[in-house]
């Protein structure tokens, strides 16, 4: 028996009860990785007593024996969690949790309760009264996500638009500075968050922002929130504390403060276009950038083993995630660093790759019988799995936007992606 182990028998186990104890029954993990099981009927007063007992007594027998009482499974006294024990606890919703079986009319739940990872579980934003966002995001550094950012912002205020632009890549900073060189505004992101604990978020909002000389000569504007600022001080002191989960009237996610810093400077800046530039990887603070924001995601990726098999752990996560519908059609891959050298075969891989992780996870199954199927062929260039490429170029390698802007290897590199970014994500956004 393994922690993999134990949450399937669990749920075997529990899965064989379910006609006696009709209701859905949710397995909450703990953060040691024990089992409880929460049975959260709503009204309990009509639950069938004999056979619930009865069934009660062989799953309490069954899960102890087989999963150990006090090694994957709760002792025998404290196994099950009912409803009616906790008036005044906001329980797990049976809409955020992850599906693992059913059977008779019934399911089996699971609510993981982690130290990290939870927010890969959050439902996506519904309100759309922002600006439209994108979240640039990867797996592994060093794929130009950053660069492509700067690129973008610049591409958008030749457009005509107003940018705003995120630097959220808190434990390696660098779009903020590479935006705005030395020429930072007095506080960033970590000192905002900081504040915000203490109640004091709103004074330094208006000293966050700066605008980018990249915008100079265009008919828009470039404005920069970097992850620091002239008088941040001690970065890693305020960095370990900006994570906290506290806002100036106590507990509050993450994610919801960072809408709030996000919707406040909106507000103060009135962009066209927000770019988030995210952290890599799988941390909590990348998942709120991709499922609390309502933006479009850009997954960058390279046609690597490590690339797909770090992207792999997240799309069958999302797999079993109760609002994948919701957010699916704003995941769009990006090829980039594209070897100039054989590219349609690394494109195509690229392709295959990433169809095979959509089949797998977000991608509906024709057989299914649904009334509106998400799913797009291999080859067709509409779907999500279609990698936008991005070309390698040796003139971007040291690229320095603000001291020598390189037009040709911009053009040559990015032309395909910036064309495809204006007629399919850019669609209706007016200019200022």
């Amino acid at each position: 028996m393994n922690f993999n182990d134990a949450l399937r028998e669990a749920t075997r186990l529990t899965k064989a009860r379910l006609a006696e104890l009709q209701e859905d029954v949710i397995l909450v993990r703990d953060l040691q990785g024990r089992i409880r099981v929460l049975l959260a009927n709503a009204n309990p007063e009509n639950r069938p007593k004999e056979p619930f007992k009865k069934a009660l007594k062989t799953l309490r027998q069954d899960l102890t024996g087989k999963l150990g009482a006090g090694v994957y499974v709760y002792g025998k006294k404290d196994v099950f969690l009912f409803r009616e024990d906790f008036p005044n606890m906001d329980l797990p919703e049976l809409a955020a949790c992850t599906v693992l079986d059913e059977g008779a009319g019934f399911k089996v739940y699971l609510h993981d309760r982690l130290l990290t990872g939870t927010e890969w579980n959050a439902n996506p934003i519904a309100e759309t009264d922002h600006p439209k966002r994108f979240t640039l995001f990867s797996m592994k550094g060093g794929v130009g996500r950053s660069t492509s950012a700067a690129i973008l912002a610049w591409h958008l205020a030749r457009k005509g638009k107003r940018v705003l632009v995120f630097d959220l890549d808190l434990e390696s900073p660098g779009v903020g500075t590479t935006l705005l060189g030395p020429s930072l505004p007095r506080f960033g992101i970590v000192d905002w968050f900081v504040e915000d604990a203490l109640g004091q978020g709103d004074a330094v909002l208006s000293e966050m922002v700066d605008e980018s000389r990249l915008g100079d000569g265009t008919s828009g504007r470039i404005a920069v929130a970097p992850a620091f600022g002239t008088d941040t001080g001690d970065y890693l002191a305020k960095q370990g504390r900006a994570y906290l989960e506290r806002g100036p009237d106590g507990y509050e996610p993450w994610p919801d403060r960072l809408k709030r810093l996000v919707g406040s400077l909106e507000h103060q800046e009135t962009p066209d276009v927000v770019l988030l530039d995210s952290r890599t990887g799988l941390h909590d603070t990348s998942a709120a950038l991709v499922l609390a924001m309502g933006a479009n995601t850009l997954l960058f990726a390279v046609d690597s083993r490590q690339t797909w098999s770090a992207y792999r752990f997240l799309f069958l996560h999302w797999r079993g995630h109760p609002n994948v519908r919701e957010f699916r059609d704003k995941l769009w891959v990006v090829g980039s660093m594209v070897p100039r050298r054989d590219t349609q075969s690394y494109v195509d891989g690229l392709r295959d790759n990433a169809w095979q992780l959509f089949l797998e996870s977000v991608y509906d199954k024709e057989e299914e019988g649904l009334d509106s199927v998400f799913n797009f062929a291999q080859a067709d260039e509409a779907g999500n799995h279609y990698p936008r490429e991005i070309l390698w170029d040796e003139g971007l390698t040291s690229f320095d936007p603000l001291e020598a802007w390189q037009e040709a290897p911009v053009q040559a590199a990015y032309g395909a992606f910036l064309e495809w970014f204006d007629k399919v994500l850019l669609a209706g956004v007016e200019n200022s």
